[in-house]
């Protein structure tokens, strides 16, 4: 096909179309060229030349006029712009008094950066509340306030039930049937009757509430959002974290305290599950602790739950002292302590909120609400001195069932952890623990072997057992004597011949009669024990260990334990200085004797002295009472 030159707008000849194929400056538009403006005199001289200033004339004035170039801002300078003047008029709205709120939420006469209203709640955590207008309009949701109100007073006569789902239900989307049925079914809640119904039914009813605050007072749109809450919520357990975050923007635009009698039932469940759960907890430093088991496990960041201890047969235990334990102790800080907020690590905090924030909300009534309030989930001490707090209780509850292991709990304030132990020594205090054998070393083990040896080998001579009369004894004797005399003859038979005996001392002999003199007997056993004082004295055995303890101790160590007790360090040491024992020692020889009959030390180092260890002191204590009332 031939092709036309746009230049000249001619044809082209056929033998040419081959080559025009790679012209590619005839496939491209043609820019119109355009000539440097002229003057009346000819083309503009570029040339520099020299301006005067002095008075001008109204003429040239007229003709050296510029328009004022216009001040064009981005959009995000623009936000900039606000964020700067909305900072420093929070700071100047915290250093004067705050005025008199007032419900007036479609009120739009303040700047954007002056808030809407500002006030003070009373017995809440929250400390000042300060509403503002929304930075930017809208008008995409003016259509659902113009239908809301036209539909406000009209009801319906009854009518089968018909779904309806919409991610953002408005009237516009609904058929005659569900607009019937919505109609019927908000009739009926109107008067305390609550229908099962679809999701989005609900939600449309709680955006008229929201944006009709002409129409619906704001103390009964609260009580009417509360009430379909409570109604709904097992059906839709999403209710829980919707109208969790805009029944409090709700409060807070409107000067509303916070429901808390008539969400009484579900406050343990909000708290763990809302961003602003300080919105819900009644705090007043004449009142009660705010602090509940839900909140706590929240804060803490020991799960005790976890514990490789907590069996079946012991979690009504774990549950039931725990929480009394470490409640306890926060209620007594809180009625006692004046200034309960510093020990407990309070954190006043602010927040910028985004007033109902994934709800169908008109510009009239979309607002930022600043607040600032005592926070728990940012203070980081709180946490912390709850954690040891559970940490603590839980080595109390071991110590009851006996098992060694501790956890580290060393953050409790000291007037907490005393709560927490007077607790459990009164309420679950530690067990008596059967006695024990006393370990034995290898050398104890050998003496004793040795003995049973040696009274086994004994055995094998001891003497028959017989049944013996005064009678039998002396015939016994008698033939006794018989063998003696029988037994001297044949020796002196049998014996060299005595030397001849002359004149006097012969007739001595020979008049001095034949006889046996009587001898005296120490009868020993052969099982008779080398030290019979050690062998006669008894080995007295106590059913509580630290009483075997204490009662073993020999005087000198039995000194020194009391010497620790008393917190006499110049005793201790002139003590050990006597006994030629290093401190060291003597400490060392004592824990010794408490591990072989408590399976525990007793001592703990404390810095330049020794103490009591805290899971024992009571115990060795009584221990020592009771042999100081002995003596």
């Amino acid at each position: 096909m031939p092709m036309r030159d746009k230049t000249d707008n001619k044809k082209t000849a056929p033998g040419s179309a081959q080559d025009d194929f790679w012209d590619l400056d005839s496939m491209l538009p043609q820019s119109v060229l355009r000539q440097a403006p002229t003057t009346t005199d000819g083309p503009r001289d570029t040339e520099t030349v020299e301006i005067a200033f002095g008075e001008e004339t109204q003429d040239d004035a007229r003709e050296l006029h510029i328009p004022p170039m216009p001040n064009i801002t981005s959009r995000m300078q623009r936000a900039a712009q606000y964020r700067n003047g909305a900072a420093r008029n929070a700071d100047r709205s915290r250093t004067s008094p705050m005025p008199s709120h007032g419900n007036t939420p479609g009120d739009v006469s303040p700047q954007m950066a002056q808030p809407v209203c500002s006030y003070e709640p009373e017995n809440s955590m929250i400390h000042a509340v300060s509403v503002f207008r929304w930075p930017e309009r809208y008008q995409y949701y003016e259509r659902f306030t113009a239908d809301a109100e036209r539909y406000f007073n009209r009801t319906s006569a009854e009518v089968p039930f018909v779904n309806f789902f919409a991610y953002m239900p408005q009237y516009g989307q609904m058929s005659q049937d569900q607009l019937r049925w919505y109609l019927y079914w908000r009739d009926n809640v109107r008067h305390g009757v609550y229908l099962s119904t679809d999701y989005s039914y609900i939600f449309l009813y709680i955006y008229e509430i929201l944006n009709l605050p002409e129409k619906i007072k704001p103390e009964q749109g609260l009580a009417i959002l509360c009430d379909l809450w409570l109604a709904y919520r097992e059906q839709f357990p999403r209710l829980d974290r919707y109208l969790g975050e805009w029944v409090c923007d709700y409060c807070l635009i409107h000067g509303l305290p916070a429901p808390l009698e008539r969400l009484a039932e579900i406050l343990p469940t909000l708290v763990s599950i809302l961003t602003f759960r300080e919105f819900y907890i009644l705090f007043n430093a004449d009142g009660d602790c705010p602090m509940t088991p839900q909140l706590c496990d929240v804060l803490s960041t020991h799960n005790w739950r976890q514990s490789k201890y907590l069996t079946p047969e012991n979690r009504t235990v774990f549950e039931t002292h725990i929480y009394a334990s470490v409640l306890g102790a926060l209620r007594y800080a809180w009625e006692n302590d004046p200034d309960f907020v510093s020990l407990l690590g309070f954190s006043e905090v602010q927040q910028s909120r985004n007033a109902f924030s994934g709800a169908l909300c008109t510009y009239a009534c979309k607002r930022r609400i600043d607040v600032r309030y005592l926070s728990l989930s940012r203070s980081y001490q709180l946490k912390f001195i709850l954690s040891d707090l559970f940490k603590l209780a839980e080595n109390c509850i071991r110590a009851h069932f006996g098992i060694k292991a501790r956890l580290n709990a060393a953050g409790v304030p000291e007037v907490l952890k005393t709560y927490v132990k007077d607790y459990f020594a009164r309420e679950l205090p530690p067990p008596q623990k059967a006695p024990r054998k006393p370990v034995q070393t290898k050398a104890q083990k050998d003496e004793i072997a040795r003995k049973q040896e040696e009274s086994a080998y004994a055995a094998l001579y001891e003497p028959l057992s017989t049944d013996l009369s005064p009678e039998a004894a002396l015939a016994l004797e008698m033939t006794s004597w018989a063998n003696t005399e029988l037994l001297v003859v044949a020796e002196e038979a049998f014996a060299e011949p005595a030397a001849p005996v002359v004149g006097d001392a012969a007739a001595e002999v020979t008049d001095t009669p034949t006889s046996v003199p009587t001898a005296e007997f120490v009868s020993l056993s052969a099982d008779e024990p080398e030290d019979c004082e050690d062998a006669d004295e008894e080995d007295i055995t106590y059913d509580d260990p630290y009483e075997n303890f204490v009662r073993h101790l020999n005087e000198l160590y039995y000194t020194a334990l009391k010497h620790i007790i008393c917190r006499e360090q110049a005793e201790f040491h002139t003590l050990c200085q006597t006994a030629m024992l290093l401190p060291d020692a003597m400490v060392d020889a004592i824990n010794e004797l408490a591990v072989t009959y408590t399976d525990d030390t007793v001592i703990d180092p404390d810095g330049s002295f020794w103490i009591l260890s805290d899971f024992y002191a009571n115990d060795v204590m009584n221990a020592v009472v009771s042999r100081e009332e002995d003596l």
